[in-house]
């Protein structure tokens, strides 16, 4: 019964570890997060939190907060409530997938001005991207940061 108990006991700590955040510190998806976030904290001062849409290997990397700014998903669930709760205007991102070239990655960030209304739907427009660059060091064998290009 002990075995049992203790079987029991250890799938279910591992069932509730697999529902918990996955935050890897080495995931390029949350280091181009944290990059993107302190170039917010440069450039939009006034940003608190960060809408993204959900990608799905993307975004289930990023935690709920980084840099001290909020980060909330987006998804076909609740993007009529928060884009309700924010008049119907806010900046809605989105993070593409890494693309290789070279010895560099690149991960586009793309800031849309989101509408939303009853009657229409989301609509959203560009506004400006974001491509933020990682090259790989030879001598530490890893991507690291370089630079942020803008449009």
């Amino acid at each position: 019964m002990l075995k049992i108990t203790s079987t029991l006991a250890l799938l279910l700590v591992m069932g509730v570890n697999t529902h918990a955040q996955n935050i890897d510190e080495d995931n390029i998806y949350y280091r181009a997060l944290k990059e993107y976030a302190r170039w917010v904290e440069r450039f939009e001062p006034e940003t608190d939190t960060v809408y993204f849409e959900e990608v799905k290997g993307i975004t289930n990397y990023f935690p709920k907060e980084i840099n001290g700014i909020k980060v909330e998903l987006i998804t076909g669930r609740n993007q009529t409530q928060i884009y309700t709760a924010h008049g119907g205007r806010l900046t809605h991102r989105k993070m593409t997938p890494a693309l290789v070239i070279e010895n560099r990655i690149e991960i586009g960030l793309i800031p849309y001005e989101g509408q939303y209304s009853a009657q229409s739907g989301i609509r959203l427009g560009l506004r400006n991207w974001h491509n933020i660059i990682f090259e790989f060091n030879t001598q530490s064998g890893k991507f690291e940061y370089r630079r942020i290009d803008n449009n």
